[in-house]
């Protein structure tokens, strides 16, 4: 899967502070992440670009949340990042440019032509949820992948827009998902009860833990067809 003298090309949308495509590079791969929120990217930048050794900086992100605690002090349990530097752990890769980020909405970016079948693979987590309209990702997932090319995901179906009625949300069951990815890949391998924490103060009363639904799947040689209205507001 060489493309000439460098590696295969992984794509992780979502991508958050960017923990995904770093691991993603640090096996060896060329891997760019994408993230949309600011809030994200600059979180990122923080990460990826000024930490220059591990447990550089303490953060407190349980300091708002009051309710569920243990301890008067729970909430202000200080929490050291990261636990690597990028910056050392990817000093001396070859080509230097192997990792990169790509600020912008998902769609917008990669249903472009110059990524059509441009990548080998995308790995994402938590992400397809995010979608207004989950057929939108899945075409555009598509259309980015070769032939015989990976998609894989790991997460929820929680529909980030479902609660807001002024959007436009699409909450399709995974039930219904799993027909649209298999028009345009075969699914080799699927965990439907993968149990994640999330966003948790280990010491408080509650924890959120999703059973999520892991996949595999190889793009075949379906063209791409059909096209969605907008989902956001000029």
């Amino acid at each position: 899967f060489m493309r000439g003298d460098r590696p295969p090309k992984v794509m992780c949308p979502g991508s958050g502070l960017g923990r995904l495509p770093f691991e993603v590079v640090r096996r060896g791969y060329e891997s760019q992440g994408n993230e949309f929120s600011y809030h994200m990217l600059l979180g990122s930048q923080m990460i990826l670009n000024c930490s220059q050794f591990p447990l550089q900086f303490e953060i407190y992100p349980f300091v708002l949340g009051l309710g569920q605690r243990r301890g008067a002090h729970d909430h202000l349990t200080g929490v050291r990042v990261p636990d690597v530097a990028p910056g050392q752990a990817l000093m001396g890769i070859d080509p230097p440019d192997l990792f990169s980020m790509a600020a912008g909405e998902f769609v917008e970016i990669y249903e472009s032509a110059e990524n059509r079948e441009a990548w080998d693979a995308v790995l994402s987590a938590f992400f397809v949820d995010t979608a207004k309209n989950i057929v939108m990702y899945i075409r555009c997932i598509a259309g980015m992948i070769r032939p015989g090319g990976l998609f894989a995901n790991l997460g929820p179906l929680l529909y980030h827009y479902a609660e807001m009625p002024e959007e436009m949300s699409l909450e399709l069951s995974w039930e219904e998902v799993k027909p649209l990815l298999e028009q345009y890949f075969t699914i080799v391998e699927t965990k439907e009860d993968h149990d994640a924490s999330y966003t948790t103060n280990p010491a408080c009363f509650s924890h959120i833990q999703y059973h999520c639904v892991y996949f595999a799947a190889i793009r075949n040689n379906v063209p791409v067809d059909g096209k969605s209205n907008p989902v956001f507001r000029d």
